[in-house]
């Protein structure tokens, strides 16, 4: 698991702050291959061909914060 994130603040007058985080996730599973699952296993979880795979995250978050 690797991840690479980064945060920002601004606080243009006293007591207000605007902020952004950005996040990269990564998972390496080291699995490859791809499996068909039939209908009715895996609690809910739809009948299908699944990939086995490395996986990616990006999330960004914005927040504003005013202290009184």
């Amino acid at each position: 698991m690797s991840m690479l994130g980064f945060v920002t603040r601004w606080t243009p007058v006293k007591n207000l702050t605007f902020s952004a985080e950005a996040l990269w996730a990564h998972l390496q599973t080291a699995n490859s291959g791809t499996v068909v699952a039939p209908a009715g296993i895996g609690g809910g979880t739809p009948a299908g061909a699944y990939t086995f795979a490395n996986q990616d995250t990006v999330s960004l978050n914005v927040r504003v914060q005013r202290n009184f």
